[in-house]
């Protein structure tokens, strides 16, 4: 028998595991850093009628993703890419069951091009609107460099401001500060 948890990604196995009970077939989910397009492919997987998103400010990555997406997909796809700031949710995206986040630099690329936490906390206040009942926002968080750092401490106390009807978790590994960590916001159904 194979576990799917990885020991040495356990932010990994954690953010696949709770996707995976979250999102029905036929939900609509955005990638809000799609990067290199693996956790786009692995949304596009779980939502074959769904609609998915995929966003990332640098063309680089945009360019990733799709190529990514169709050698596994196919060029007929469902994802709709799209380039842009993930604090600008472009409008055609509506109401959402899962928002993303792989917040940082993107693999490969200039380190300097990062999520800040301005812009990462505009983002997540208006993800927060556009969430479904029930919903989440999945976030992993990379500490191990300064801004990491930052972001990661502004979303905690973000967090701590949220009414009632939102609900968090924070888990990472202990006696690794720098190790990343994953973290969720759920609206709570009524």
């Amino acid at each position: 028998m194979t576990n799917s948890f990885n020991m040495f990604k356990p932010h990994l196995s954690a953010a696949h595991t709770f996707w995976k009970s979250l999102l029905e077939e036929t939900d609509h989910a955005l990638d809000a850093t799609c990067g290199n397009g693996h956790d786009t492919l692995f949304l596009a997987k779980l939502l074959p009628k769904g609609k998915l998103y995929a966003l990332d400010i640098q063309q680089k990555a945009i360019d990733n993703t799709s190529s990514l997406l169709e050698k596994e997909l196919g060029p007929n796809h469902q994802v709709q890419l799209l380039q842009g700031c993930h604090s600008c949710f472009p409008p055609e995206i509506k109401k959402l069951k899962l928002i993303v986040y792989n917040l940082g630099y993107l693999p490969g690329s200039d380190k300097q091009v990062k999520t800040r936490v301005k812009t990462t906390l505009k983002s997540v206040f208006k993800g927060l609107i556009l969430l479904l009942e029930g919903g989440a926002l999945s976030i992993t968080c990379y500490p191990g460099h300064t801004e990491g750092t930052e972001e990661e401490m502004a979303l905690l106390n973000y967090c701590q401001t949220l009414p009632q009807t939102y609900s968090f978790s924070h888990s990472r590994w202990e006696k690794r500060a720098t190790a990343p960590s994953f973290l969720t916001i759920v609206k709570q159904p009524k």
